[in-house]
């Protein structure tokens, strides 16, 4: 039997443009994944209990003083309310400075104990 000789095919421009374009998005794809551990690991650890206490503790305050201040709203009517106030344009600092006294004034807790919750 004869043996054929096997010629040797260039690529042409486009295959191997094509080429490079698939090894680009292979590269994008790699560094995308490393980039989403990294973010999973920087939440895991601002995670950290101390951190968690301190954000539960941010949470009760501004439910306490939500409930002096305007008790009967909802979220509808505070995502309503930030609205109108984005759209008139306030100052930032000005309210951050007016939240702080209204948190430090209603989002104190009650002293003493606990009462037990009895209904259980």
């Amino acid at each position: 039997m004869a043996e054929k000789k096997q010629t040797r095919r260039r690529r042409s421009i486009e295959e191997r443009i094509a080429d490079l374009e698939r090894k680009r998005q292979e590269v994008l794809e790699k560094q995308r994944a490393a980039l989403a551990k990294i973010e999973e690991e920087k939440k895991r650890l601002a995670q950290t209990p101390a951190v968690r206490k301190a954000q539960v503790e941010h949470q009760k305050r501004f439910e306490r003083a939500v409930r002096a201040i305007a008790g009967d709203l909802d979220h509808r009517h505070f995502i309503a309310i930030i609205a109108d106030a984005v759209d008139r344009g306030v100052d930032a600092d000005a309210l951050a400075e007016k939240g702080e006294a209204l948190l430090a004034t209603h989002g104190k807790g009650r002293r003493g104990r606990k009462p037990r919750n009895l209904s259980v």
